[in-house]
Order: C-alpha cells, then structure tokens, then sequence
C-alpha cells in the first residue's frame, strides 16, 4: 500500500477533512462543526469526519501513516491538548484532542492552532514566504494569527504569540470600555460595525454586510470603509511591532476579497503604509495544508 497522511481543519462553522500523497491533496470534504452543541459534539464529529476520510484512502489501496489536525485555540502541542479557548465552543479549553483522536482513530495524532497550521501551510507551497519575517491574519469568524522567522512558526513562551484577535482595545462605540480586537477585525466584527452603524441588529455575519455592499447599499459600504480602517490600524501595528517582510491575509472573508480589498489598497496609500500585504496563496484549504504538514512532521520524529 501507498503511504498518505490525513488532514482535517476544525473552523468555527465547519470541519474539513482530506489525505495527502507526495504532497497532492485528495478527497476534500465538509461537513458541519456545530460548534455550539459543544466539546463532546465536535470532538465526535471531527473524529467522524476523519474516520470517513480513512475510509477513502483505504478503498483507493493507501495506508494512512499519520493525522495533522488544526483547530481554535491555543494549542499545547507537545501535550495535543488546547490550553485556552474562547467560548465559540462551549467547553473547549482543556479539551484532548490528541489523546481522543489516537484512541478512536489508532493513528499518531499531532495538533496545532489554526492560523499557525495556515500559515505552516503556505510556508509549505510557497518558499518565497519561508525567507525573513511573515505575519498572517485570517478572517473568519474571529480574527486569528501567525508569525513565521525564517520559516518556522514563532509560538512565543506559552503558545500564545501571533494571536492579535485577543488583544484588547479601547471600545470606538462606549467610552471607558475595552473590547477585544477580533470583535471588530473579524467577519463577526464586520457584522458588529454594520449593526452599530445601522443602529439595528440587521445583520448576522459579516458576508450579509458583503452582500450589501454589492448591492450598493449604505449600510454595507459604510461598514466596510469603517471595517477596513481598523483593518489597517491593526496591520499598522503589526509593522511597528514585528516590522514583517510580508502580510498574508486569509480566513472566509478571503474568499470574497474583490468586494472590500479594492478599499484596503486604496487606505493604505492614503495612509502611505509601505508594506507587502496579500491574500493568503492558499485561501480556505491552507488550514489542512497545514495539518498534512504536521502529520508529515509528526512522522519525521516518530
């Protein structure tokens, strides 16, 4: 039998699965995270998700050698464990993973945040990225992000370096308040600026705003110019803080980049912020790009 690796992304809306050979990406599948039925749920329907993607690779005659996983969170990697969390899924922090899914699936199991994986993915396809300083956000359902030094993943002394959408802030809506950053630097935070903008709960997501903005609608083109000014401050940061060569952008939002990236070019040379900023090469499959790196990494060490 031929050797694979599987592969699954664990997001806030869905869990996508796939198995690799010699680097090529096979059987890529979703499937639903329903995150708010909480840790036993997902953890079962991640290891569901999984097991179907063996059971591909089996009926194509290919052995499956090792499991890379990416999910939220701060991740311990030597214990497979996430050791802290928000509450996106109740009941997430101090979950085992790795542990879980090695009694379940019978395979080495290796675990790591989502954005480190992304970014690990597109270190792997594209060796431009590995030479100096990258820095990625993704766009999702939070705000999540990962720096990279000469091609390794920077995790700082607890695991926490790269993670800008938990900084806290000063609140531009309720004076003496502080918010975290990812609650305006998200497709969350995009749907909180139309609906503090519209003075309405009127949108739940932030591709709801996007649809708007293509009809041409107010509300959603001013969200969106007010969305990508804090975009920018928080790319500003970054540049004084780490002082990258290059920003990668990825996450959902991403995906429809043509409707609101035309903005963010057009501020930062208002702004005159000299940097390279790009979407993410990969889109929304560098995340399990990124697990069947961990799973080839994981077998290098066994």
């Amino acid at each position: 039998m031929n050797e694979c690796v599987l592969a699954a992304d664990l997001g806030g809306t869905k869990i996508r699965t796939a198995a690799f050979t010699n680097g090529e990406c096979h059987f890529v599948s979703d499937r639903p995270t329903d995150s708010g039925e909480g840790r036993d749920s997902v953890m079962a329907a991640l290891g569901a998700a999984i097991a179907d993607c063996r059971e591909q690779a089996l009926a194509r005659g290919w052995s499956p050698a090792a499991v890379g996983v990416s999910c939220a969170g701060v991740i311990d990697p030597q214990k497979g464990v996430v050791a802290d969390a928000t509450d996106a899924i109740p009941g997430w922090k101090g979950a085992p993973v790795v542990a879980l899914l090695e009694q379940q699936l019978g395979l080495p199991v290796t675990v790591e945040n989502d954005v480190k994986a992304a970014l690990l993915g597109e270190l792997s396809c594209s060796p431009q990225y590995r030479e100096g300083t990258t820095a990625m956000l993704t766009l999702g359902t939070g705000l999540g992000g990962a720096i990279s030094v000469d091609g390794e993943i920077l995790a700082g002394a607890s695991q926490v370096a790269g993670h800008f959408g938990r900084m806290r802030l000063p609140s531009p809506w309720q004076s003496g308040k502080t918010l975290a950053l990812e609650s305006l630097v998200s497709g969350t935070g995009l749907a909180n600026i139309a609906n503090y903008l519209s003075g309405a709960k009127r949108f739940e997501n932030g591709h709801q705003v996007l649809s708007a903005l293509r009809r041409d609608e107010a509300p959603g083109r001013a969200a969106c110019e007010r969305f990508c000014d804090f975009l920018l401050l928080t790319l500003e940061n970054i540049v004084w803080s780490l002082n990258p060569h290059r920003i990668l952008i990825g996450g959902g939002l991403v995906a429809a980049w043509e409707d609101w990236w035309p903005l963010l070019e057009e501020k930062q040379v208002q702004a005159k912020l000299s940097l390279d900023i790009q979407p993410a090469t990969l889109g929304n499959d560098a995340g399990i790009y990124g697990a069947a790196a961990l799973a080839r990494q994981k077998l290098e060490v066994a």
